[in-house]
């Protein structure tokens, strides 16, 4: 299935739920180290202020995983650095703390900034928010003063002043899709295909070759064809079905036909390793960094509509009861008779458009029609078994001809989604089951069993909110069935946010242990090799397994290093997307300065109440100052509760925002609550007005941006304390009445009934 060219706008969770085995007492065990033992990791800088994070070479990213390092323990160390540490306490919620005692070297990657000539020369002020130094650099004839360029640290790390050199000019902040570039570069993508790759992909012929179909099932008479977003330029999956009479008992043959990257790609050469090193493609809204070249991804391996395309067919017997019965696999060729999309497949097949349907065709419809029914049959058989029902709320962004973001909306999903991404399921799942029982090693896509606790703490949560009876367990039957309930409610968002932090996360392994959020024992990657890494092997081992070929040796070691680095590179991929994302949505309210938007809370964080509008899609931050009455969050950061107890604001309540500032350096929208769906101290909903908290432009500083230029504390302001004057006020200022200070936006309002 082609991944859709838009991508997610991040919403971002509220911070992690405090785990109650988290004690001075009881230290976290992912870090695994002592009190005083030393080691080595990478110092990251915090993008708030002084201090930062330590992060151990080969550890995974995730919470508890990084320790806490005070400003004043850091010894110097900037933002990317190698460094040596120590283990020197434990914080209060019994989170591991260090001291740096040396800092080994710089940071290797490129890093963009904004280059500005000075009196006194030049320098780079870096996009990194964690990263507040400014970087002293020689002239240079790259780029001109104010464009923006790529910049590589000097190595020596007690130098006092840090010096770098321009080794790349990424543009000018005019420039369109310029942020693209500077994600790409904040990330380290790898953007450009390497000489010897375009070298390996030259002799390719723009055709399928008969040689190449030789020993491979012809499957070009078999109706077959692609549903992908309207938007998608590679397309790496097709399917096919039959209805088998019920004279040989009844059932369905599904056939899932995958391009076949592998036949291209050539083990250990350029292109395989430039493929490895990427992981994956990244998906920004209005582009993608494809992990194999176009003329492979957009074309040769792309199962174009109408012509001979090289595949890997799975075909799964399924009986009446949806018990797959039979699995055969093959090295295949085919012919997709039709690029169809979605919504055209809504069109036809739900919507039962006459006039779509004639387009199509009756042996398309019959297919599709079909589709549908088995697609969601196999949906309750999944749910039943106990996979998770999780809906994500993805959103799209709307460009205008010049490739601008002029809008952000809900990305809508409808069961012709739901039919490809139940089939490519099975497809996976019995493939997984093809190694699995030839005890053939490969790299399987796992999700490890849930925390205990954070489940049950996530259940605590849901009975607050009567979602869960007081005796029911976190079970996947009511799990599922408390999803269904909550579905396109206010509190749908919320509850999918809260379980999601409380599952681990998915990652890939050479070991089988089996994926819980599927209630699957076996399942991996088969159906995007165009796209992921893990794919591309998998297709390979497969292929050496058919073709009865020797298996290497210290397989098993080599399977789980690559699967590390996918599961990495998807890390950095996921981030660089999301990051993107809130890039698109800065560019796109930059312009909505001082307009108000309905919209609903979506969590909160220690300062800052995060409200995701209705229209546009978009997330922005309420400090939690500016609500006044001296709110609080709760330990779950599910709800502030302000003014003694008699306000309750709640994640999923509606309220009423005007944007007040734009922050495209740390990619942030701000803005000021007017009114708010919230309760009181008895549960009453009333209307919500803050009331004399803060200016209705909010400053600079309610979101505190990092200075640049040094490290350190920022100073406070010098404030004059005058004393009060003496005596007695004058009648006329004591009869007057109060006026609000100025920058209140609005009066005290009246509470309202329901």
């Amino acid at each position: 299935m082609a991944r859709r060219s838009t991508s997610r706008i991040p919403v971002r969770p509220p911070a992690r739920t405090p785990d109650r085995r988290e004690s001075p007492k009881a230290p976290r065990p992912a870090a695994g180290l002592r009190p005083y033992e030393t080691f080595e990791a990478t110092f990251l800088g915090h993008p708030e202020g002084a201090g930062g994070f330590l992060r151990l070479a080969g550890m995974p990213k995730g919470p508890g995983m990084d320790l806490l390092v005070d400003w004043r323990d850091a010894h110097g160390a900037i933002h990317g650095d190698r460094v040596l540490a120590e283990v020197c306490g434990e914080g209060w919620d019994g989170r591991l703390k260090a001291r740096v005692l040396e800092v080994k070297g710089r940071g290797e990657v490129p890093l963009p900034g904004t280059l500005q000539k000075q009196p006194w020369g030049w320098r780079v002020v870096p996009l990194e928010p964690r990263l507040s130094q400014i970087i002293s650099v020689a002239p240079t004839d790259l780029a001109e003063d104010g464009e923006l360029v790529s910049v590589k640290l000097d190595a020596d790390p007690e130098a006092k002043q840090l010096h770098g050199t321009v080794v790349a000019r990424l543009g000018k902040k005019t420039d369109l899709k310029i942020e693209n570039r500077l994600t790409a570069a904040l990330f380290n993508l790898r953007t450009a295909f390497p000489e010897a790759v375009m070298k390996e992909l030259a002799p390719f012929p723009t055709a399928i070759s008969a040689e190449w179909i030789q020993g491979r099932e012809d499957f070009r008479q078999t109706l077959t064809c692609t549903v992908d977003p309207p938007t998608a330029k590679d397309f790496d999956d097709a399917i096919s079905l039959e209805v088998l009479p019920k004279s040989e008992g009844g059932g369905w043959l599904l056939g899932v036909h995958i391009a076949d990257v592998s036949h291209y790609v050539a083990e250990g050469g350029p292109l395989d390793e430039e493929a490895r090193l990427r992981g994956t493609s990244v998906y920004f809204p209005d582009e993608a960094i494809p992990m194999i070249p176009d003329r492979l991804s957009g074309d040769l391996c792309s199962l174009r509509e109408g012509v001979d395309r090289l595949t890997m067919t799975a075909w799964m017997t399924i009986s009446p009861d949806l018990e797959v019965v039979e699995t055969r696999l093959s090295e295949s060729v085919i012919r997709s008779a039709k690029r169809l999309t979605y919504d055209e497949v809504k069109e036809a097949c739900i919507d039962l458009s006459t006039r779509k349907r004639a387009e199509l065709g009756e042996d398309l419809c019959a297919l599709l029609d079909e589709s549908l029914v088995l697609s969601r049959r196999l949906t309750v058989a999944r749910l039943g078994r106990g996979a998770m029902n999780l809906d994500t709320e993805e959103a799209e962004f709307i460009f205008d001809a010049e490739g601008r973001p002029v809008d952000a909306r809900r990305y809508p999903r409808h069961d012709a989604h739901r039919m490809i991404e139940e089939f490519m399921l099975l497809a996976n799942e019995a493939v997984a089951q093809f190694f699995t029982r030839r005890k053939v090693p490969t790299i399987y896509r796992i999700h490890d069993e849930p925390d205990p606790l954070k489940l049950e703490i996530f259940a605590e949560v849901a009975r607050t909110f009567g979602l869960l009876k007081p005796k029911e367990t976190p079970t996947p039957e009511h799990l599922n069935a408390m999803l269904d309930k909550i579905r396109g409610g206010p509190l749908e968002v919320m509850i999918n946010t809260l379980l999601l932090r409380s599952l681990k996360r998915a990652e890939y392994s050479a070991e089988n242990i089996g994926h819980s959020g599927l209630a699957l024992q076996n399942y991996l990657h088969f159906t995007s090799p165009i796209r992921r890494y893990p794919d591309l092997v998998v297709h390979r081992m497969l292929r050496k397994v058919l073709r009865g070929e020797r298996l290497p040796e210290a397989l098993q070691s080599h399977l789980a290093v690559l699967a590390k680095g996918a599961s990495d590179a998807e890390q950095k991929a996921t981030e660089a997307e999301r990051e993107n994302d809130k890039w698109k949505a800065c560019l796109l309210m930059k312009s909505r300065i001082g307009q108000r938007f309905r919209g609903r809370i979506q969590g909160f964080s220690a300062k800052v109440v995060f409200i995701t509008l209705d229209a546009p899609f978009v997330e922005v931050g309420v400090p939690l100052a500016a609500l006044g009455g001296g709110f609080w969050i709760d330990e779950h950061r599910t709800k502030a509760t302000g003014l003694r107890g008699s306000v309750v604001l709640t994640i999923g309540d509606a309220v009423e925002v005007e944007v007040t500032a734009v922050d495209e350096d740390l990619r942030r929208i701000s803005a000021w609550m007017t009114e708010a769906k919230a309760q009181d101290a008895h549960g009453k909903a009333f209307t919500f007005v803050p009331t004399l908290a803060a200016p209705a432009t909010l400053r600079e500083g309610d979101f505190e941006k990092p200075r640049r230029g040094g490290g350190g504390r920022a100073r406070e302001p010098k404030v004059r304390h005058e004393a009060p004057p003496k005596g007695r006020p004058p009648k006329k200022a004591r009869e007057a009445k109060p006026k609000p200070p100025k920058g209140s936006v609005r009066g005290g309002g009246k509470r309202k009934g329901r």
